[in-house]
Protein backbone atom coordinates (compact mmCIF):
# COMPACT_ATOMS: atom_id res chain seq x y z
CA UNK A 1 0.00 0.00 0.00
CA UNK A 2 1.39 3.39 -1.04
CA UNK A 3 1.79 5.77 1.92
CA UNK A 4 -0.29 8.94 1.87
CA UNK A 5 1.58 12.15 2.73
CA UNK A 6 -0.10 15.04 4.48
CA UNK A 7 0.84 17.64 1.83
CA UNK A 8 1.80 15.63 -1.24
CA UNK A 9 -0.22 18.00 -3.45
CA UNK A 10 2.19 20.84 -2.57
CA UNK A 11 5.19 19.09 -4.09
CA UNK A 12 5.60 20.77 -7.46
CA UNK A 13 8.17 23.14 -8.94
CA UNK A 14 6.90 24.27 -12.34
CA UNK A 15 4.46 27.00 -11.28
CA UNK A 16 3.64 29.29 -8.40
CA UNK A 17 4.70 32.70 -7.23
CA UNK A 18 2.83 36.02 -7.04
CA UNK A 19 3.63 37.09 -10.61
CA UNK A 20 2.38 33.86 -12.17
CA UNK A 21 -0.79 33.95 -10.07
CA UNK A 22 -1.36 37.57 -11.12
CA UNK A 23 -0.93 36.62 -14.77
CA UNK A 24 -3.39 33.77 -14.45
CA UNK A 25 -5.99 36.02 -12.81
CA UNK A 26 -5.59 38.64 -15.54
CA UNK A 27 -5.94 35.99 -18.23
CA UNK A 28 -9.08 34.64 -16.56
CA UNK A 29 -10.63 38.10 -16.20
CA UNK A 30 -10.05 38.75 -19.92
CA UNK A 31 -11.57 35.42 -20.87
CA UNK A 32 -8.23 34.07 -22.06
CA UNK A 33 -6.97 30.58 -21.42
CA UNK A 34 -3.68 29.43 -19.94
CA UNK A 35 -2.47 27.45 -22.94
CA UNK A 36 1.20 27.33 -23.80
CA UNK A 37 0.58 28.94 -27.19
CA UNK A 38 -1.17 31.95 -25.66
CA UNK A 39 1.57 32.42 -23.09
CA UNK A 40 4.27 32.39 -25.77
CA UNK A 41 2.30 34.82 -27.94
CA UNK A 42 1.74 37.04 -24.92
CA UNK A 43 5.47 37.08 -24.20
CA UNK A 44 6.31 37.98 -27.80
CA UNK A 45 3.59 40.66 -27.82
CA UNK A 46 5.32 42.37 -24.90
CA UNK A 47 8.88 41.94 -26.10
CA UNK A 48 9.86 41.16 -29.68
CA UNK A 49 6.98 42.68 -31.64
CA UNK A 50 7.21 46.12 -29.96
CA UNK A 51 10.95 46.05 -30.58
CA UNK A 52 10.29 45.35 -34.26
CA UNK A 53 7.81 48.23 -34.52
CA UNK A 54 10.09 50.71 -32.74
CA UNK A 55 13.10 49.57 -34.79
CA UNK A 56 11.15 50.16 -38.01
CA UNK A 57 10.06 53.62 -36.86
CA UNK A 58 13.59 54.61 -35.87
CA UNK A 59 15.28 53.10 -38.91
CA UNK A 60 17.11 50.52 -36.81
CA UNK A 61 15.48 47.44 -38.35
CA UNK A 62 18.21 47.48 -40.99
CA UNK A 63 20.77 50.00 -39.83
CA UNK A 64 24.05 51.23 -41.20
CA UNK A 65 25.88 48.15 -39.91
CA UNK A 66 24.93 44.63 -38.79
CA UNK A 67 25.33 45.65 -35.15
CA UNK A 68 22.82 48.45 -35.65
CA UNK A 69 20.31 46.21 -37.45
CA UNK A 70 17.59 44.65 -35.33
CA UNK A 71 16.58 42.16 -38.03
CA UNK A 72 20.15 40.91 -38.49
CA UNK A 73 20.70 40.13 -34.81
CA UNK A 74 20.67 36.32 -34.73
CA UNK A 75 20.95 36.29 -30.95
CA UNK A 76 17.68 38.18 -30.58
CA UNK A 77 15.80 35.52 -32.55
CA UNK A 78 17.34 32.80 -30.39
CA UNK A 79 16.50 34.59 -27.14
CA UNK A 80 12.89 35.43 -27.89
CA UNK A 81 11.83 32.61 -30.23
CA UNK A 82 13.80 29.66 -28.81
CA UNK A 83 15.13 30.21 -25.29
CA UNK A 84 12.12 31.70 -23.51
CA UNK A 85 9.52 29.50 -25.26
CA UNK A 86 11.59 26.52 -24.12
CA UNK A 87 11.45 27.85 -20.56
CA UNK A 88 7.67 27.92 -20.83
CA UNK A 89 7.59 24.44 -22.35
CA UNK A 90 9.71 23.27 -19.42
CA UNK A 91 6.81 24.00 -17.08
CA UNK A 92 4.88 21.22 -18.82
CA UNK A 93 7.86 18.89 -19.19
CA UNK A 94 10.40 19.40 -16.41
CA UNK A 95 8.09 20.22 -13.51
CA UNK A 96 6.09 16.96 -13.59
CA UNK A 97 9.32 14.94 -13.85
CA UNK A 98 10.69 16.57 -10.71
CA UNK A 99 7.44 16.04 -8.83
CA UNK A 100 7.36 12.37 -9.86
CA UNK A 101 10.95 11.93 -8.70
CA UNK A 102 10.16 13.56 -5.37
CA UNK A 103 7.15 11.32 -4.75
CA UNK A 104 9.14 8.23 -5.75
CA UNK A 105 11.21 8.58 -2.58
CA UNK A 106 8.08 7.49 -0.71
CA UNK A 107 6.54 5.19 -3.31
CA UNK A 108 9.82 3.30 -3.65
CA UNK A 109 10.07 2.73 0.08
CA UNK A 110 13.24 4.80 0.46
CA UNK A 111 11.72 6.92 3.25
CA UNK A 112 11.24 5.13 6.55
CA UNK A 113 7.79 5.60 8.19
CA UNK A 114 9.32 7.47 11.12
CA UNK A 115 10.74 10.01 8.64
CA UNK A 116 7.38 10.83 7.00
CA UNK A 117 6.90 13.95 9.18
CA UNK A 118 10.35 15.23 8.19
CA UNK A 119 9.55 14.55 4.53
CA UNK A 120 6.28 16.46 4.91
CA UNK A 121 8.18 19.38 6.41
CA UNK A 122 10.55 19.35 3.43
CA UNK A 123 7.55 19.59 1.09
CA UNK A 124 6.12 22.44 3.18
CA UNK A 125 9.39 24.36 2.83
CA UNK A 126 9.28 23.81 -0.94
CA UNK A 127 5.80 25.37 -1.01
CA UNK A 128 6.89 28.37 1.10
CA UNK A 129 9.95 29.10 -0.99
CA UNK A 130 8.13 28.53 -4.26
CA UNK A 131 5.37 30.99 -3.33
CA UNK A 132 7.69 33.52 -1.69
CA UNK A 133 6.94 37.11 -2.70
CA UNK A 134 10.37 38.18 -1.42
CA UNK A 135 12.10 35.68 -3.69
CA UNK A 136 10.31 36.97 -6.78
CA UNK A 137 10.97 40.56 -5.73
CA UNK A 138 14.69 39.79 -5.59
CA UNK A 139 14.49 38.03 -8.97
CA UNK A 140 12.79 41.07 -10.51
CA UNK A 141 15.44 43.34 -9.01
CA UNK A 142 18.28 41.21 -10.36
CA UNK A 143 16.63 41.12 -13.79
CA UNK A 144 16.27 44.91 -13.88
CA UNK A 145 19.81 45.51 -12.66
CA UNK A 146 21.17 42.98 -15.13
CA UNK A 147 19.24 44.52 -18.02
CA UNK A 148 20.71 47.96 -17.32
CA UNK A 149 24.10 47.16 -15.87
CA UNK A 150 25.34 43.97 -17.52
CA UNK A 151 24.85 44.29 -21.25
CA UNK A 152 27.22 44.30 -24.21
CA UNK A 153 27.05 48.10 -24.27
CA UNK A 154 28.09 48.50 -20.63
CA UNK A 155 30.53 45.59 -20.40
CA UNK A 156 32.31 46.08 -23.73
CA UNK A 157 31.69 49.81 -24.14
CA UNK A 158 29.92 49.53 -27.49
CA UNK A 159 28.05 52.79 -26.86
CA UNK A 160 25.87 53.78 -29.83
CA UNK A 161 27.18 50.98 -32.01
CA UNK A 162 24.21 48.60 -31.56
CA UNK A 163 20.45 48.78 -31.98
CA UNK A 164 20.11 47.90 -28.28
CA UNK A 165 21.70 51.15 -27.07
CA UNK A 166 19.37 53.63 -25.36
CA UNK A 167 20.79 56.51 -27.40
CA UNK A 168 20.91 56.83 -31.18
CA UNK A 169 22.51 59.18 -33.62
CA UNK A 170 20.29 61.42 -35.74
CA UNK A 171 20.83 64.15 -38.31
CA UNK A 172 20.70 66.71 -35.53
CA UNK A 173 22.82 64.87 -33.00
CA UNK A 174 22.03 62.26 -30.37
CA UNK A 175 18.53 61.30 -29.19
CA UNK A 176 16.86 58.74 -26.99
CA UNK A 177 16.08 55.42 -28.64
CA UNK A 178 12.65 53.99 -27.87
CA UNK A 179 13.88 50.65 -29.19
CA UNK A 180 16.80 50.55 -26.78
CA UNK A 181 14.73 51.79 -23.84
CA UNK A 182 12.02 49.20 -24.45
CA UNK A 183 14.67 46.51 -24.74
CA UNK A 184 16.37 47.53 -21.49
CA UNK A 185 13.24 48.37 -19.48
CA UNK A 186 10.73 45.75 -20.69
CA UNK A 187 11.97 43.05 -23.05
CA UNK A 188 15.30 42.08 -21.49
CA UNK A 189 14.08 42.16 -17.85
CA UNK A 190 11.15 39.89 -18.76
CA UNK A 191 13.50 37.52 -20.56
CA UNK A 192 15.94 37.44 -17.67
CA UNK A 193 13.10 37.04 -15.16
CA UNK A 194 12.09 33.76 -16.82
CA UNK A 195 15.67 32.50 -16.65
CA UNK A 196 16.24 33.54 -13.03
CA UNK A 197 12.88 32.17 -11.91
CA UNK A 198 13.79 28.76 -13.24
CA UNK A 199 17.19 28.98 -11.53
CA UNK A 200 15.34 29.71 -8.29
CA UNK A 201 13.07 26.72 -8.84
CA UNK A 202 16.09 24.50 -9.43
CA UNK A 203 17.63 25.85 -6.23
CA UNK A 204 14.43 24.97 -4.34
CA UNK A 205 14.59 21.46 -5.83
CA UNK A 206 18.25 21.12 -4.83
CA UNK A 207 17.38 22.23 -1.30
CA UNK A 208 14.65 19.60 -1.17
CA UNK A 209 17.14 16.93 -2.27
CA UNK A 210 19.62 18.07 0.37
CA UNK A 211 16.99 17.69 3.09
CA UNK A 212 15.97 14.24 1.84
CA UNK A 213 19.60 13.12 1.67
CA UNK A 214 19.90 13.81 5.41
CA UNK A 215 17.10 11.35 6.23
CA UNK A 216 17.70 7.69 7.05
CA UNK A 217 17.12 6.51 3.49
CA UNK A 218 16.43 2.83 2.96
CA UNK A 219 18.62 2.22 -0.08
CA UNK A 220 19.12 -1.10 -1.87
CA UNK A 221 22.74 -1.62 -2.89
CA UNK A 222 21.88 -4.62 -5.08
CA UNK A 223 19.40 -2.57 -7.13
CA UNK A 224 19.76 -3.03 -10.87
CA UNK A 225 20.30 0.70 -11.45
CA UNK A 226 23.59 0.41 -9.49
CA UNK A 227 22.65 3.58 -7.61
CA UNK A 228 20.96 2.09 -4.57
CA UNK A 229 17.59 2.56 -6.26
CA UNK A 230 18.10 6.32 -6.73
CA UNK A 231 18.75 6.04 -10.45
CA UNK A 232 15.38 7.70 -11.06
CA UNK A 233 16.98 10.99 -10.00
CA UNK A 234 19.47 10.86 -12.86
CA UNK A 235 16.64 10.08 -15.29
CA UNK A 236 14.68 13.06 -13.96
CA UNK A 237 17.68 15.39 -14.30
CA UNK A 238 18.20 14.39 -17.92
CA UNK A 239 15.20 16.58 -18.75
CA UNK A 240 17.27 19.63 -17.78
CA UNK A 241 18.76 19.38 -21.24
CA UNK A 242 15.94 21.65 -22.41
CA UNK A 243 17.55 24.53 -20.49
CA UNK A 244 21.01 23.71 -21.83
CA UNK A 245 19.62 23.64 -25.37
CA UNK A 246 18.08 27.08 -24.93
CA UNK A 247 21.29 28.51 -23.49
CA UNK A 248 23.58 27.20 -26.22
CA UNK A 249 21.06 28.25 -28.87
CA UNK A 250 21.66 31.85 -27.85
CA UNK A 251 25.43 31.40 -27.68
CA UNK A 252 25.50 29.68 -31.08
CA UNK A 253 23.41 32.46 -32.60
CA UNK A 254 25.86 35.05 -31.28
CA UNK A 255 28.75 33.00 -32.66
CA UNK A 256 27.00 32.75 -36.04
CA UNK A 257 26.63 36.54 -36.11
CA UNK A 258 30.36 37.00 -35.54
CA UNK A 259 31.21 34.37 -38.17
CA UNK A 260 28.88 35.79 -40.84
CA UNK A 261 29.47 39.52 -40.38
CA UNK A 262 32.95 39.66 -38.84
CA UNK A 263 34.63 36.61 -40.34
CA UNK A 264 35.33 34.96 -36.99
CA UNK A 265 36.87 31.49 -37.09
CA UNK A 266 34.72 28.70 -35.66
CA UNK A 267 37.73 27.39 -33.74
CA UNK A 268 37.83 30.57 -31.68
CA UNK A 269 34.69 29.38 -29.88
CA UNK A 270 36.07 25.96 -28.98
CA UNK A 271 37.18 26.89 -25.46
CA UNK A 272 33.90 28.68 -24.73
CA UNK A 273 31.83 25.67 -25.75
CA UNK A 274 33.92 23.29 -23.67
CA UNK A 275 33.48 25.63 -20.71
CA UNK A 276 29.72 25.72 -21.29
CA UNK A 277 29.57 21.92 -21.37
CA UNK A 278 31.39 21.71 -18.05
CA UNK A 279 29.19 24.38 -16.45
CA UNK A 280 25.98 22.74 -17.71
CA UNK A 281 26.98 19.32 -16.38
CA UNK A 282 27.90 20.83 -13.02
CA UNK A 283 24.74 22.93 -12.64
CA UNK A 284 22.27 20.23 -13.64
CA UNK A 285 23.96 17.14 -12.19
CA UNK A 286 25.83 18.80 -9.33
CA UNK A 287 22.85 18.74 -6.93
CA UNK A 288 22.81 14.94 -7.12
CA UNK A 289 26.34 14.79 -5.70
CA UNK A 290 24.90 15.42 -2.24
CA UNK A 291 23.89 11.75 -2.20
CA UNK A 292 27.50 10.56 -2.46
CA UNK A 293 27.99 10.08 1.32
CA UNK A 294 24.90 7.94 1.85
CA UNK A 295 25.53 5.95 -1.33
CA UNK A 296 29.08 5.20 -0.22
CA UNK A 297 27.95 4.23 3.28
CA UNK A 298 25.27 1.95 1.85
CA UNK A 299 27.72 0.28 -0.51
CA UNK A 300 30.26 -0.40 2.24
CA UNK A 301 27.61 -1.75 4.63
CA UNK A 302 26.11 -4.06 2.02
CA UNK A 303 29.54 -5.22 0.86
CA UNK A 304 30.30 -6.24 4.44
CA UNK A 305 26.99 -8.08 4.88
CA UNK A 306 27.10 -9.75 1.46
CA UNK A 307 30.71 -10.81 1.95
CA UNK A 308 29.73 -12.60 5.17
CA UNK A 309 26.72 -14.20 3.48
CA UNK A 310 28.72 -15.43 0.49
CA UNK A 311 31.41 -16.83 2.79
CA UNK A 312 28.86 -18.73 4.90
CA UNK A 313 27.09 -20.06 1.82
CA UNK A 314 30.28 -21.23 0.11
CA UNK A 315 31.55 -22.97 3.24
CA UNK A 316 28.23 -24.74 3.75
CA UNK A 317 28.14 -25.80 0.09
CA UNK A 318 31.71 -27.15 0.19
CA UNK A 319 31.14 -29.03 3.46
CA UNK A 320 27.96 -30.69 2.23
CA UNK A 321 28.67 -31.39 -1.45
CA UNK A 322 32.47 -31.48 -1.76
CA UNK A 323 33.68 -32.94 1.54
CA UNK A 324 30.48 -34.71 2.52
CA UNK A 325 30.80 -33.41 6.05
CA UNK A 326 28.01 -32.06 8.27
CA UNK A 327 27.97 -28.30 8.61
CA UNK A 328 26.58 -26.53 11.67
CA UNK A 329 24.77 -23.95 9.51
CA UNK A 330 23.34 -26.41 6.99
CA UNK A 331 19.98 -24.62 7.10
CA UNK A 332 21.46 -21.92 4.89
CA UNK A 333 21.50 -24.26 1.90
CA UNK A 334 17.91 -25.25 2.34
CA UNK A 335 16.52 -21.76 2.72
CA UNK A 336 14.09 -20.83 -0.10
CA UNK A 337 15.32 -17.24 0.16
CA UNK A 338 18.88 -18.31 -0.65
CA UNK A 339 17.82 -20.70 -3.38
CA UNK A 340 15.76 -17.93 -4.98
CA UNK A 341 19.03 -16.13 -5.68
CA UNK A 342 19.93 -17.84 -8.92
CA UNK A 343 23.42 -16.52 -8.64
CA UNK A 344 24.59 -15.10 -5.33
CA UNK A 345 27.82 -14.06 -7.01
CA UNK A 346 25.93 -11.84 -9.45
CA UNK A 347 24.13 -10.15 -6.56
CA UNK A 348 27.46 -9.51 -4.87
CA UNK A 349 28.78 -8.10 -8.14
CA UNK A 350 25.83 -5.67 -8.27
CA UNK A 351 26.67 -4.45 -4.78
CA UNK A 352 30.34 -4.12 -5.63
CA UNK A 353 29.49 -2.23 -8.83
CA UNK A 354 27.26 0.27 -7.08
CA UNK A 355 28.10 3.82 -8.23
CA UNK A 356 28.81 6.68 -5.82
CA UNK A 357 26.44 8.97 -7.77
CA UNK A 358 22.74 8.50 -8.62
CA UNK A 359 23.15 8.96 -12.36
CA UNK A 360 24.67 6.93 -15.14
CA UNK A 361 27.27 7.77 -17.74
CA UNK A 362 24.47 7.77 -20.32
CA UNK A 363 22.77 10.70 -18.56
CA UNK A 364 26.03 12.67 -18.73
CA UNK A 365 26.34 11.88 -22.45
CA UNK A 366 22.71 12.75 -23.18
CA UNK A 367 23.07 16.11 -21.48
CA UNK A 368 26.28 16.82 -23.39
CA UNK A 369 24.68 15.88 -26.73
CA UNK A 370 21.60 18.05 -26.17
CA UNK A 371 23.85 20.94 -25.12
CA UNK A 372 25.93 20.55 -28.29
CA UNK A 373 23.06 20.28 -30.79
CA UNK A 374 22.65 24.06 -31.34
CA UNK A 375 26.32 24.21 -32.32
CA UNK A 376 25.82 21.97 -35.36
CA UNK A 377 24.40 24.71 -37.65
CA UNK A 378 27.69 26.57 -37.24
CA UNK A 379 29.34 23.78 -39.23
CA UNK A 380 27.15 24.71 -42.22
CA UNK A 381 28.74 28.15 -42.19
CA UNK A 382 32.23 26.75 -42.77
CA UNK A 383 31.50 23.54 -44.67
CA UNK A 384 29.14 22.98 -47.65
CA UNK A 385 26.24 20.57 -47.18
CA UNK A 386 27.59 18.35 -49.97
CA UNK A 387 30.90 17.99 -48.12
CA UNK A 388 29.11 17.09 -44.89
CA UNK A 389 27.00 14.45 -46.68
CA UNK A 390 30.14 13.06 -48.30
CA UNK A 391 31.87 12.70 -44.92
CA UNK A 392 28.78 11.07 -43.40
CA UNK A 393 28.53 8.64 -46.31
CA UNK A 394 32.16 7.62 -45.92
CA UNK A 395 31.71 7.20 -42.17
CA UNK A 396 28.66 4.96 -42.57
CA UNK A 397 29.61 2.96 -45.64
Amino acid sequence: MTPVLANEADLYFERGGPIQRLGERLATSKGLGHSLRLRILGFLALTWFPLLIFALLEGRALGASPQESFLLDFGTYARFFIAVPLLLVAELFVGPRLRSAGIQFVQGGFIEPEDYPAFDRAIARVARWRESAWAELVIVGIALIGAWGFTAETVYGEGLATWRSTMRTTNTGVALSITGIWYRLIALPILQFFWYRWLWRLFVWASFLWTVSRLNLNLVASHADQAGGLGFLGVAHSCFGIFAFGLTSVLSAEAAFLMVFHGADIQTFQVQYIAILIVVEFIFLGPLLIFIPILMRTRLAWLHDYALLVTRYNRAFEAKWIKGEPFPDDSLLGSPDIQSLADLGNSFAFVRGMKPVPFSRMVVIQLAVVTSLPCLPLILLVMPVSKILELLTKAVF
